[in-house]
């Protein structure tokens, strides 16, 4: 499954209206564009100084899916709503290893007495 983290830094006009907004319409992609396998939205509650503001946190089967997404009209008219507002965007995409081997890569601990 390839993961998908999206970050975003809004303008510090931007209100929470429109954050609000933002969130609810990407959460409405989840049933209408087949790709999304996974979808969850955080906002950031420390507001440090190296603090995001928004997280996505994507899963899609596949990069191919990952750019269909990215595509759909949806996807492409939300990013045109919420463009105005975005002062800074990162993004990280991986393809998540099995549970099985991360735990066998895991390096054991030892106890020395």
């Amino acid at each position: 499954m390839l993961q998908h983290y999206l970050f975003l830094k809004f303008r510090e006009d931007t209100s929470d209206g429109h954050v609000t907004a933002f969130c609810e319409r990407m959460l409405g992609l989840r049933g209408a564009i087949a790709g999304i396998q996974r979808l969850e939205i955080g906002r950031d509650e420390l507001h440090d100084a190296r603090s995001w503001d928004l997280v996505l946190i994507m899963e899609f089967a596949s990069v191919d899916a990952l750019r269909a997404y990215q595509r759909h009209p949806q996807h492409l008219a939300l990013m045109a709503f919420n463009e105005p507002f975005v002062a800074d965007v990162a993004s990280v995409d991986f393809t998540r290893a099995e549970r099985s081997a991360m735990t066998s890569a895991r390096p054991r601990s030892r106890i020395r007495g």
